[in-house]
């Protein structure tokens, strides 16, 4: 293009002028089309892995139909460039460039849904917000199996690196949760996953919860101040904790209102240092 136009810039150019004028038009035509050409690949590139999944043509069925529309017409034209692989010719063809815009602004379209689409999923499971375009449609894309969530979990949830399903194959019985220390917290129910990902993931949470606070009222009951090394090692770590800290709180409440705090609060003190002694030594 460029010794095109130093061409059509002589004073010389008369005799061939016609020709340098066809070839720039031919080269304009080219740089277009190449440039619509290549934003088609990308973005087709991007979403021919996402509509392939029988899952995501069943949620989105409209933008399903303008991607097979587009995929259609891509695929048609690499055959035909297959068969005369001549960039020239190729980039030339009447109608070639219109096309290439129309797939472009069906592909801006289908976009557009698609992010409006992973958004209301992200508003039912705001924990979704936590995991990337590609990493959500990830699981989107497979919601006949549980199981696509597991990779992600630890983003969703801290300290949670799986959830544990019955031993049978494509279970969809949720029974409990694991930690990446190999902690083990049951539900208080078997949790079905079934449905949409986003519905049964939010039920998990709500059992998460639950049964946290079940554990964290057990704790609270079977604590004695004797038996604290035992009382530790038979509960999680986080019902620890959350137990530990509640106990502190209402010592701490109770030091601050007796007759004499600055007493009470030194006697409290000594009291820690020994728990915490003990318990390192029982750890």
């Amino acid at each position: 293009m460029i010794t095109i136009a130093t061409i059509k810039g002589s004073r010389f150019v008369a005799p061939i002028r016609n020709e340098v004028e066809k070839w720039d038009k031919a080269l304009q035509l080219l740089g277009d089309t190449l440039e619509a050409w290549l934003t088609c690949q990308r973005n087709w590139l991007y979403l021919e892995p996402i509509f392939s999944a029988p899952d995501i043509q069943r949620q989105l069925p409209e933008e399903a139909k303008m991607f097979t529309q587009v995929d259609r017409a891509w695929r048609d034209i690499m055959r035909k460039v297959n068969s005369v692989p001549n960039a020239l010719k190729a980039g030339t063809t009447p109608g070639l460039l219109e096309i290439m815009q129309q797939n472009n602004v069906l592909l801006e379209k289908i976009q557009k849904c698609l992010e409006d689409y992973l958004e209301v999923k992200r508003l039912v499971f705001p924990r979704f917000y936590f995991l990337s375009n590609d990493e959500l449609l990830e699981i989107l894309s497979q919601t006949r199996n549980p199981q696509a969530v597991q990779p992600h979990l630890g983003k969703c949830f801290d300290a949670v690196k799986s959830l544990e399903f019955s031993g049978e194959t494509k279970s969809i019985d949720v029974l409990a949760m694991l930690s990446p220390e190999g902690e083990r917290l049951p539900f208080g129910k078997v949790l079905k996953a079934r449905g949409n990902v986003e519905a049964w993931l939010g039920s998990v949470e709500e059992s998460m919860v639950t049964s946290i606070r079940k554990l964290i009222k057990a704790a609270i009951a079977e604590f004695t101040p004797e038996g604290r090394e035992e009382w530790l090692l038979n509960h999680s770590g986080q019902v620890i904790l959350v137990v530990s800290q509640i106990l502190w709180c209402n010592e701490m409440a109770i030091c601050l209102t007796s007759p004499n705090p600055t007493d009470a609060l030194i006697a409290f003190k000594e009291k820690n240092i020994k728990v915490i002694y003990s318990c390192y030594y029982a750890v």
